[in-house]
C-alpha cells in the first residue's frame, strides 16, 4: 500500500505559535480593557464623590445664607434678643431633593467672651472680676482668670504680681519647644488647654459658659444663664439669679435700667453700675450657627458635612459704619449704653454679616 503523506512539522509549529500569539494578545487586550474599565469606574466614582462634596458645600453655603437672613429678619422686629425670638426656636430641616440642611443657632452673648479680658491694648478690670467670679461659681480656681489674661495681653509679665510669664505660665505641652505665651486674642475655646490650670475637666466645666469672639462682646441679660448672671455681682448665687430668668421669661428686659430695679441688683452703687454697664446689653452682637448638610443618596449610608459660622450683628450709625470694629476688637461703650436705652421708635439699622466659617468632617461640640 502506498504510504500516507506526512504534514511537515514546521507548519504545525508555525500554527501553534500563531495560535499562542493570538491567545496572548486576547489575554493582554482583556487585561488592558479590564484595567481601563476599572480606572474608568474609579474616575466616575471620584467624579461622583467630588460632585457630592461640592453639592454638600453648596448646601452649607445655602444654610449660611438662611442663618444670616434669619438674624436680619429678627433684627428688624425688635431691639432685643431673647429666647422668645425666632432665631431661638427649633428650626426644622430644609429638604432639597435627596439633600437636607439643618441649622442650629446659639447666642454667643449669653456667654462670657474670653477676649473681653484684654482689648484696646488694656486690661478690662471689670471683665476680669466677672470671669473670676464665674470660676468661683463653678468651683474652679479664680487664678485661672489671671493665667488666661496673661495668655492674651501684650506684655511678658504676670498681671499685677510681676514675674516672667514664660516661666510662670509656660504652656502645658511637654513636647513644645516654644514656651513663650502667644500674647494675642484667642481664636477658639480649645486653646485654653494651653493655659496653666486648664485641663480637660476644667475646660469641660467652663465650656457651657464661655465663648471666643474676635471682638468685645457684652453679655445679653435676656439670654445669660443664672450662673453667669450671678458672676456679675460679688456674693450672688445662681439660685438668686434664677428669679431674673423667671422674670424675663414673662417680660423681656428692654433696657439695662430695668435690671437695676431688681432686689439683688438694686443695692449696687453708681460706681459699681458704671463698671458693669459696658459689659451688659439687652441684645446680642454675635451668634454661632451649626449647619448640617446631609446627602441621603445611599440608603443607610448618608453622607454629612458640618460647618460652624460666627455671625455678627452690630448697630450702624448714619454713615453705615458699624459700632463694633471686628478687626481690632474695639467697642464703643457709650454707643452700647445708648442703644440699650433707646426705644423701638429710634432703633438704628443692624449690620449682620458672617465673621468666620469653619468646616468639620464630624459634628463638633455645640
Amino acid at each position: 500500500m502506498p504510504s500516507m503523506p506526512v504534514m511537515p512539522m514546521k507548519a504545525d509549529s508555525q500554527r501553534g505559535v500563531a495560535l499562542l500569539t493570538i491567545l496572548l494578545l486576547v489575554v493582554s487586550i482583556t487585561v488592558v480593557a479590564g484595567a481601563m474599565l476599572a480606572s474608568q469606574k474609579i474616575a466616575i466614582r471620584r467624579s461622583g464623590l467630588l460632585f457630592d462634596q461640592n453639592q454638600l458645600l453648596q448646601d452649607i453655603n445655602a444654610g449660611q445664607q438662611l442663618a444670616v437672613t434669619m438674624i436680619r429678619a429678627d433684627a428688624k422686629l425688635n431691639d432685643t434678643d431673647s429666647e422668645q425670638d425666632i432665631w431661638a426656636q427649633p428650626i426644622p430641616p430644609y429638604t432639597l431633593g435627596i439633600h437636607s440642611i439643618g441649622i442650629e443657632m446659639r447666642d454667643e452673648a449669653s456667654r462670657f467672651n474670653i477676649n473681653n479680658l484684654y482689648h484696646n491694648g488694656a486690661v478690662d478690670a471689670a471683665a476680669l472680676e466677672v470671669f473670676q467670679r464665674l470660676l468661683t461659681q463653678l468651683n474652679l480656681a479664680p487664678d485661672i482668670a489671671i493665667a488666661v489674661l496673661d495668655y492674651q495681653d501684650a506684655d511678658s509679665e504676670v498681671y499685677l504680681d510681676g514675674g516672667d510669664e514664660s516661666t510662670v505660665y509656660a504652656q502645658q505641652s511637654n513636647n513644645s519647644a516654644d514656651k513663650n505665651l502667644p500674647n494675642q486674642a484667642l481664636v477658639n475655646i480649645d486653646q485654653l488647654q494651653n493655659v496653666k490650670g486648664v485641663n480637660t475637666e476644667v475646660l469641660a466645666a467652663l465650656r457651657p459658659y464661655i465663648t471666643v469672639v474676635p471682638y468685645y462682646l457684652p453679655i445679653n441679660i435676656n439670654t445669660a444663664s443664672p450662673v453667669l448672671l450671678a458672676a456679675l455681682i460679688d456674693g450672688a448665687t445662681s439660685q438668686q439669679m434664677q428669679t431674673v430668668v423667671d422674670l424675663r421669661a414673662k417680660q423681656v428686659f428692654e433696657s439695662i435700667d430695668d435690671i437695676w430695679l431688681l432686689p439683688m441688683l438694686s443695692a449696687l452703687d453708681d460706681k459699681q453700675r458704671k463698671a458693669l454697664l459696658p459689659l451688659l446689653a439687652i441684645d446680642s452682637q454675635a451668634f454661632t450657627a451649626l449647619i448640617t448638610a446631609t446627602d441621603s443618596a445611599n440608603i443607610g449610608q448618608a453622607r454629612q458635612r458640618y460647618a460652624t459660622i460666627v455671625i455678627s450683628k452690630t448697630t450702624t450709625d448714619d454713615t453705615g459704619n458699624s459700632s463694633v470694629n471686628n478687626a481690632n476688637g474695639n467697642n464703643d461703650s457709650a454707643n452700647n449704653s445708648d442703644n440699650n436705652t433707646k426705644s423701638a421708635d429710634n432703633k438704628k439699622p443692624k449690620d449682620v454679616k458672617v465673621v468666620s466659617q469653619r468646616l468639620w468632617a464630624f459634628r463638633p461640640i455645640f
